[in-house]
């Protein structure tokens, strides 16, 4: 598999690693193809592997008592997913659904963790990781608990396009961007809030709409 050790280097997971330790974990992945909507698991499933997306995007959620849907999280190409029930063995902590056709490459929780007891920087790359995780996850609640619905919307759009987005002098254009229901589900908010709010940020300039393209202006635009 050393034909996915570029891949491999990407993701953020692996990235501080030398060439030698990227070489080992090629060796123990193996590929898989999902199709679009495919259940990859789900809350409470047994944890037994970490993926790595070689192409695809898949959304991470969780449903409340009441069947509602919040997402947290879309995860595209050279992301990754799975590794915490890799390490304590928990099960699945929320759901994963392929948004697209998508292919993956995978390493089982056995092999995983003879790799981390034989390569300490490996795991020390791990354990910093989830520390950016854990503190992500502290603005999102601090977000979700301070910020109102407007704030939430304009937020998580900056985080997208801060990440994915392309920078146009002052603009930042978001191309296939979110749904309105992922947008409601994302800031704990209904549809009909999210639509609204957004015909309201429309209106004073704040950002443009064609469809799925987010254009987020700066405050003082120039034509």
């Amino acid at each position: 598999m050393e034909k996915y050790i570029g891949y491999i280097k990407n993701v953020n997971l692996f990235s501080t690693l030398e060439e030698s330790d990227i070489k080992m974990i090629s060796k123990i992945t193996y590929v898989k193809a999902f199709d679009k909507g495919y259940v990859v698991f789900q809350e409470g499933d047994k944890g037994d592997a970490l993926y790595v997306i070689l192409n695809g995007k898949v959304k991470i959620s969780l449903f409340d008592e009441n069947g509602r849907e919040y997402i947290l999280d879309v995860i595209g190409k050279d992301g990754f997913f799975g590794e915490l029930s890799l390490i304590d063995e928990l099960p699945r902590s929320a759901n994963v659904v392929t948004t697209e056709a998508a292919e993956f490459l995978i390493v089982r929780r056995h092999d995983f963790i003879k790799l981390l007891i034989e390569n300490p920087k490996i795991t020390i790359n791990i354990l910093k990781t989830l520390s950016g995780r854990l503190r992500a996850a502290d603005e999102r609640i601090r977000g979700l608990a301070f910020l109102s619905v407007e704030g939430r919307i304009l937020k998580y759009l900056t985080d997208i396009g801060e990440e994915s987005g392309t920078r146009v002098r002052d603009y930042i254009i978001i191309e296939n961007g979110p749904s309105q229901v992922e947008l409601a589900s994302f800031c704990g908010c209904s549809r009909e809030t999210v639509s609204r709010t957004i015909t309201n940020l429309v209106k004073k300039g704040v950002i443009s709409v064609r469809k799925r393209q987010y254009t987020l202006r700066p405050i003082y635009p120039s034509f």
